[in-house]
């Protein structure tokens, strides 16, 4: 497809739902920067992709399944002697890490350390603590899902912005940035585990 031929809203759906190739993820990109109100346009059908998983109905299972399903089968249902289960294990309403409790680990990058905190499977979403000596880029990704950050303590400078302690970043699927710290800097963020470090998309972004 041309450029001559592209249309933004044409393209737009497709890039929330992460279908573009990369000339033309970089085309609808290059429209933003041109265009700041498509931001409004694009975020409205990231925000539909995100809510498409929990739209689906939920249907209770039948109580006669299982005897329609061993008929079809030809099948004679046999029950079960009843067997004991112990009860469920308790879960705690409460869950908590003191500060002298994380467990700091080194990234891959040197000079930033990152605590677990909770990484949740299904949703594929990680929460974490990072702290970063001054001086150090982190490496250029692309979100795969909303990324959250909240200052703690330093300054952090995404896209020429420069944020510091009790300042909050929302960063949207499908956007790009590679964050920097002048100084020491300390944060907790919430991203998805599946973000995209693609060298291609350093290429393209540099």
């Amino acid at each position: 497809m041309t450029n001559n031929h592209r249309c933004f809203c044409d393209l737009a759906p497709l890039y929330a739902l992460d279908l573009l190739d990369l000339e033309e993820r970089l085309w609808v990109e290059a429209q933003i920067a041109e265009c700041p109100d498509l931001a409004e346009e694009l975020a409205g059908y990231q925000s539909a992709v995100g809510a498409m998983p929990y739209t689906a109905p939920l249907v209770p299972m039948a109580a006669d399944l299982k005897d329609r399903l061993f008929d079809s089968l030809g099948l004679d249902l046999v029950e079960s002697s009843p067997t004991f289960e112990p009860d469920p294990p308790l879960h705690p309403e409460l869950f908590s890490i003191r500060a002298d409790e994380l467990e700091w680990k080194a990234h891959r990058v040197e000079g930033i350390e990152c605590a677990v905190l909770f990484v949740d499977p299904l949703s594929r979403m990680r929460t974490l603590m990072v702290r970063a000596r001054g001086g150090i880029k982190y490496p250029v990704h692309q979100h795969r899902g909303v990324e959250e950050i909240y200052m703690l303590e330093g300054e952090l400078e995404i896209e020429g912005n420069i944020y510091a302690a009790g300042d909050y970043i929302r960063s949207y699927p499908n956007s790009i940035h590679a964050p920097f710290t002048a100084t020491n800097c300390m944060f907790l963020i919430r991203a998805c585990i599946d973000d995209n470090y693609d060298e291609n998309l350093v290429a393209s972004f540099t």
